[in-house]
């Protein structure tokens, strides 16, 4: 289990250029599972609450976890929850050794977020309409933005994970809510219509 933990604390105050490169280098090889098994979790795992979104939906508790609607904010959830169970999953491991790590992958889900929604928008102006192959592309490649984030960052993480855990509560209050009552009329709550050309 060594192999899962990396504290930031744990460098000495002062080094050179070379000693931080290869103490990066080390923390990297450290977290490259986890970093592995988000992306496999997202990807995998949202690719098949997308498709078997139609099965699952008619079960009312995985109504929260799986798109209802064919929306924008819907769409969202397959980002969302394997995230945060990752994030939890991650706490739970090495919470005491890296006190920050669910802040970290709650602001690289933001900036993933924010990627998607303006990609979708974009590419449905550019495009005219909404493409199912267009959206599949940029859900890949929010998934791999969002690994590389916490990747890039794990060795910069805030001091603790207070701010994470109070978004990770508001998203997760915000996708229950807007799951079982309507949701405001604006367009990332609308039902899009996905071509598959």
């Amino acid at each position: 289990m060594k192999i899962l933990f990396y504290h930031k604390n744990l460098q000495p105050p002062e080094q050179d250029i070379l000693e931080r490169a290869a103490q990066r280098k080390h923390m990297l090889k450290k977290t490259f599972w986890w970093e592995a098994a988000l992306f496999l979790l997202t990807a995998i795992g949202g690719t098949l609450l997308f498709l078997f979104s139609p099965v699952l939906m008619k079960i009312p508790m995985l109504g929260v976890i799986v798109p209802i609607r064919n929306s924008v904010w819907e769409n969202l959830k397959l980002l969302f929850f394997p995230t945060a169970l990752m994030a939890l999953l991650r706490y739970l491991f090495t919470g005491n050794l890296q006190k920050g790590i669910v802040t970290t992958y709650m602001e690289s889900f933001l900036i993933s977020v924010s990627g998607f929604i303006i990609g979708h928008y974009l590419c449905a102006g550019i495009l005219g309409t909404e493409y199912f192959p267009a959206d599949m592309l940029l859900f890949y490649s929010c998934v791999i933005l969002l690994v590389r984030y916490i990747r890039t960052h794990a060795d910069r993480q805030k001091k603790n994970s207070l701010p994470g855990f109070l978004i990770l509560i508001l998203l997760t209050s915000c996708f229950i809510y807007f799951t079982y009552h309507m949701p405001p009329d604006i367009g990332l709550f609308r039902d899009i219509t996905l071509s598959r050309q």
